[in-house]
């Protein structure tokens, strides 16, 4: 005797879910189910985060619909999901459990569930979403599990934790830079997969490149002044960016900066344009490089160096070339860490990357605040480890 396979249902296209601080959650079963319409149950403490995820369905033209669900106790929260039931009037639903308390799923599978459960042809769908694992869980009506799929973009990640994209961010200022990028590339590698051989020199041409920047002569003094000649890994350096026409040097002490962009790049932009390369050479789902985001409101703008999109979470990248002492880099750690949570939620990682060495106290804080650090000659390392972030 031999047992027939469950029958799997084909997962009705409006859905309902209840708003959360995690909004992933919901936007990524919605998106994975193909669902055409989605209502939003808002509670009083969740109307700004239901507004968020709102936006996100509608950028992806999915149709959404914000129920007010007052939650002061369990007999309200009965009386409002036989209210939502009501609503729906028999609608083949799939039902979103992943998020509110543990009384508003039970009051949603105890009487929705039961409303809707009369026509055996369209049963409701009840679902649970297990980011820890990746994966969907069906409840109802065959229990089961699948993969989570990859369907999240950038966009639908800054949407739904409550970012926008600025105005020309990511547009052609994104593109000319990328260009540049392309077009040294081989001075950047030099100089990433060298920063073990490089170090103490990335110290004088960031001293170098700040006091053209910055000097008291003028808004920019291209010609500077090495103490001493340079010699081994730093001249083939210099030789090389020679050649790249980023500056020119006597072969002595002189060198000239090209322009005031090519002395940013010399000074430190350089660590950004290496994260880029090895980042588009992995091919995540999505990335983008400096990127200049605010809140929805308008009033919270931050600039990203690098945020890469893969597996449905966000690695987001700050890049740092001068020296600095332990304090500094706590305000480093403290605001990636804080950053990545509020841009990409629980399944974002913050990953710090800095051409000078970074101490070990320094490090501990970053363990504690979950912040990962590639440093100095571990720059090299960038490519195993996003190949390993990519792949958990």
């Amino acid at each position: 005797m031999t047992s027939s396979a469950p029958m799997i249902h084909t997962p009705p296209d409006l859905h309902l879910c209840i708003a959360t601080g995690q909004n992933l959650a919901n936007l990524i079963p919605a998106l994975q189910c193909g669902a055409r319409e989605v209502w939003i149950l808002q509670t009083p403490a969740m109307l700004q985060s239901a507004g968020h995820l709102a936006a996100a369905l509608k950028a992806r033209n999915i149709t959404t619909k914000r129920i007010d669900f007052a939650d002061q106790d369990v007999t309200t929260l009965q009386s409002q999901a036989e209210i939502v039931a009501e609503q729906l009037d028999g609608r083949p639903v799939t039902i979103n459990l992943s998020g509110g308390t543990k009384l508003m799923t039970l009051a949603l599978t105890g009487t929705l569930a039961e409303h809707l459960a009369t026509d055996v042809n369209s049963p409701p769908h009840l679902l649970y979403l297990d980011t820890q694992h990746h994966r969907l869980d069906w409840l109802r009506p065959t229990p089961r599990s699948e993969p989570m799929a990859d369907v999240l973009k950038l966009n639908d990640i800054l949407l739904a934790q409550g970012f926008r994209r600025q105005a020309g961010s990511g547009g052609a200022e994104a593109a000319h830079w990328q260009r540049q990028a392309e077009d040294r590339k081989d001075l950047t590698r030099l100089m990433g997969d060298g920063a073990q051989r490089l170090g103490r020199f990335f110290g004088t041409l960031n001293h170098l490149a700040h006091r053209a920047l910055n000097g008291p002569n003028g808004p920019f003094q291209a010609e500077q002044h090495l103490e001493f000649a340079a010699g081994g890994a730093a001249a083939d350096l210099l030789r090389r960016a020679n050649a790249a026409g980023v500056l020119a040097w006597d072969g002595q002490t002189q060198l000239v900066f090209n322009s005031a962009a090519t002395a940013q790049y010399l000074g430190g932009g350089w660590v950004e344009e290496y994260a880029g390369l090895k980042i588009s050479g992995m091919r995540p789902t999505d990335w983008a490089p400096r990127l200049l985001i605010e809140s929805a409101d308008g009033r919270t703008p931050n600039e990203l160096d690098a945020a890469v999109v893969h597996g449905n979470r966000l690695l987001l990248v700050e890049c740092k070339a001068a020296a600095a002492r332990d304090n500094d880099v706590a305000d480093w750690i403290y605001k990636a860490s804080q950053l990545a949570r509020s841009v990409g939620g629980q399944l974002a990682q913050p990953l710090l990357l800095s051409a000078r060495n970074i101490s070990e106290p320094a490090r501990q804080r970053a363990k504690d605040y979950r912040v990962d650090i590639l440093a100095a000659e571990e720059l090299a390392n960038l490519p195993q480890y996003l190949a390993t972030w990519m792949a958990a």
